[in-house]
């Protein structure tokens, strides 16, 4: 019998989750189970593995879902959650209603306040204008603080950070699962500025001339790349999963090595006889290539559609400022929504990372081998997009996304095309969705 079923047939069963859920709204639905344990929602019955939607349990036990119903229905959609940690599963009967007024009965779900996502960690405190100014990048990095552009090579990258250090901070561990399903590599090149699951911008090293000796060269490579944007919803196609990833990184264009960290957002879509529900997940998530050939979940941080998330993704040692010699990719991401913060150190071991390349991209992932469909993520920005050159001096080097050497990216499939990115200014960028494949 296929483990599958097997899990299926010999799992334990909690007492069903009876909630309404307002039409049109994407709703949060926390399931308390085990820390750390893979969570599969499908309807009752399904079986499917392609009419499924996948989430990981944090470190608090809560596997994280959003349902969005698309109109007024009294009947009950019945839904389950298969939760699988150390070979046993329990089962968790979710039943919708959806209307815009909950009963005893079926209440709406119950909602977090902001303020319940801050897990234990460590307190960060916000800074002043004149505290911040004064911070090192050894004093940043040993308190929990992103890294400090220049004010006057990228002032709104160094805006986005003022704003990221104002505000009262959790740090929380990462907790980081690895999702053998998933990986985010350019495996597909469609053309000279196309490609067959990414969209977005490029930036390439530079050419320049070179007095001593004579002749021409290129720039220095990058050590350190930035962005912030708020996390789209997303919705699928009926009876079918899609999936996006929003992310900046280094390197990965015709390279073997791609250090990446961003957030996922993965909807499927249930087509009852009696009602349509859209059902979502959103985390954050690292990639550091070719060591780790999959995602690395970060299970102790909730993401949300509508956070606001800032990520620094670069190359260093514990505590030092950004190199490319440096023993490991360091991965920053920062919800300013929830005021929640996490950093994953992960070794380079023997991995070079040349930093040719610095990129914001928006993804189709690799999910199970295969691209899949692309999730309708509608429009999305990307602000303070920016990098830093390698072996420039403390607190400069930054420059904007928008180079001498910039490449822009459409995805598409076949001669239809998926995704498209324009550039709003020199450190914003707008993604569109056009189609799911």
């Amino acid at each position: 019998m296929p483990e599958a079923q097997m899990s299926r047939s010999t799992a334990e069963s909690a007492s069903p989750l009876r909630y309404t859920f307002t039409p049109g709204i994407h709703s949060p639905v926390s399931i308390q189970t085990t820390p750390g344990a893979a969570c599969t929602l499908r309807p009752e019955g399904e079986l499917d593995p392609k009419r499924s939607l996948k989430a990981y349990a944090g470190p608090d036990g809560v596997a994280r879902f959003h349902v969005r119903p698309s109109w007024e229905c009294q009947e009950i959609a019945k839904l389950v959650v298969e939760s699988v940690k150390d070979g046993k599963a329990t089962h968790y009967p979710l039943h919708v209603r959806s209307s815009r007024s909950p009963t005893e009965e079926m209440p709406a779900p119950p909602v977090l306040p902001a303020l319940a996502y801050r897990q234990m960690g460590r307190a960060r405190s916000p800074l002043s204008v004149d505290e911040a100014l004064r911070l090192t990048d050894e004093e940043a990095l040993a308190r929990g603080y992103p890294l400090r552009p220049h004010h006057e090579e990228t002032p709104n990258a160094f805006r986005a950070w003022l704003r990221a250090v104002s505000i009262p901070m959790t740090i929380a561990e990462p907790h980081v699962i690895s999702n053998a399903d998933k990986s985010h590599g350019k495996n597909k090149q469609a053309g000279p500025a196309t490609s067959g699951n990414w969209s977005g911008f490029e930036l390439d090293r530079s050419l320049r001339f070179t007095p001593t000796p004579p002749g021409v060269g290129l720039t220095e490579p990058y050590d350190w790349v930035a962005g912030e944007w708020n996390v789209p919803p997303v919705t699928s196609e009926p009876n079918k999963q899609t999936f996006s990833a929003f992310w900046v990184g280094l390197d990965g264009d015709g390279l073997i090595d791609l250090v990446q960290a961003g957030t996922e957002q993965d909807s499927v879509n249930y087509n009852f006889a009696f009602i349509n529900i859209t059902v979502s997940t959103y985390y954050a998530w690292t990639e550091f290539l070719p060591q780790q050939p999959t995602e690395q979940v970060i299970s102790g941080l909730v993401v949300n559609p509508g956070d606001l998330i800032f990520t620094e993704v670069w190359m260093g040692n514990a505590g030092s400022s950004p190199t490319l010699s440096g023993a490991f990719g360091i991965f920053l991401i920062m919800n300013l929504s929830t005021g929640v913060s996490t950093s994953v150190y992960t070794p380079v071991g023997g991995t070079h990372v040349s930093g040719s390349e610095a990129v914001w991209i928006m993804e189709r992932p690799t999910v199970g081998g295969s691209l899949p469909d692309l999730a309708d993520y509608r429009s999305a920005i990307m602000s303070s997009a920016s990098a830093r050159k390698a072996n420039a001096a403390r607190h400069q080097g930054y420059i904007a996304y928008q180079g001498a050497r910039n490449k822009q990216i459409s995805m598409l499939n076949g001669t239809d095309i998926l995704s498209t990115v324009t550039p709003i200014d020199a450190n914003s960028m707008r993604f569109n969705w056009l189609r799911f494949n």
